[in-house]
């Protein structure tokens, strides 16, 4: 049976034609700053080679799509988190998807940089998930992200998407220290439910503020998410992820929860009644939910953007705790 699209390096010697990228850098961008994802999508043609800005893609498309959950790309180590959808028959869960990097900035393709086997990480709600890779970028700039899998019909199916990868991250980057927020203890409220949204809050996770916690000699967890009012409805599950690493961590490792919004109680069904809590400025947060991990010396070790799940963390931990 025919490829429908482009086979990435290890599946095959083509790879994804990314001129349509190029010759339409501005409108893209323009797209990207209009969604309130930051992601854009693409199709891939079948092509035998790369191609240069002046040429013309192929009109051939498909139906699956690239669906990022990743928006702060910088210089150096990222966790790139996505999911495939098909516009017919929606999310494709569990393939064997091969992601590869093509480096876009000198208006011709280069690539593919690197290629990894991307991990399914399913979420506690649902059947959802994201797919999860992690890539060093050397440079800032445009990029293109290119996922190939076999589907159901054993078809080779290529999609990519453009990203930007900026010469540094907006959040706090791997291998520095974050910002020393002075966040919220519980000793300080009468009422945790004035300090957080989580319904079943664990004072253990405000005993330490983070400028506190990044100086005592042991790695570091920070959690930001808003349980109660999280718009991906994974806050909650993430804050339990936090809660059952903390049991078993506890004697090495530190772990803090920070609220997303400062007045958690005021909100009365509108995020906009409270403003967001100061650590979420100081560490540039676009989004929710966070977890950063810092090793012993306080410097960030692994950071997640969307869920997190167990494995991942306790990968980071252990990595941390070495």
């Amino acid at each position: 049976m025919r490829a429908r699209h482009t086979m990435l390096e290890g599946r095959g010697k083509a790879v994804p034609n990314f001129a349509f990228l190029l010759t339409a850098a501005a409108v893209l961008l323009m797209s990207l700053a209009a969604c309130e994802t930051d992601e854009w999508v693409v199709d891939v043609p079948d092509t035998p080679k790369p191609t240069t800005a002046s040429e013309e893609a192929p009109a051939e498309t498909t139906t699956v799509r690239i669906t990022l959950a990743t928006t702060d790309l910088g210089v150096g180590l990222n966790r790139l988190a996505f999911g495939l959808v098909d516009a017919q028959s929606g999310p494709i869960r569990e393939a064997d998807v091969l992601i590869s990097t093509f480096y876009l900035g000198d208006g011709q393709q280069e690539g593919p940089i690197q290629t990894a086997r991307a991990v399914w990480r399913r979420w506690p709600i649902g059947q959802v998930g994201l797919y999860t890779a992690n890539f060093d970028f050397d440079r800032a700039g445009a990029w293109g992200v290119a996922a190939n899998y076999v589907d159901h019909l054993g078809s080779n199916v290529t999609v990519s998407a453009g990203i930007e990868v900026k010469p540094k991250s907006a959040t706090p980057t791997i291998g520095e220290r974050p910002p020393a927020s002075v966040t919220k203890l519980a000793k300080d409220f009468e009422d945790l439910k004035d300090m957080t949204s989580d319904p079943e809050p664990d004072e253990e996770l405000y005993a330490l503020t983070v400028d506190e916690a990044l100086d005592t000699g042991k790695p570091l967890v920070v959690a930001f998410s808003t349980p109660a009012f999280c718009r991906t409805a994974t806050c909650g599950p993430q804050l339990d992820v936090i809660k059952e690493l903390k049991d078993y961590y506890y004697r090495d490792v530190n772990f803090i929860h920070v609220e997303v919004y400062d007045r958690p109680a005021e909100i009365d069904g509108n995020p906009s009644n409270a403003p967001l809590a100061q650590a979420m400025i100081d560490w540039a947060l676009p989004t929710e939910p966070w977890t950063f991990v810092m090793d012993a010396d306080g410097v960030v070790a692994a950071k997640f953007e969307a869920f997190a799940t167990k494995d991942e963390l306790e990968a980071a931990l252990d990595s941390a705790l070495r």
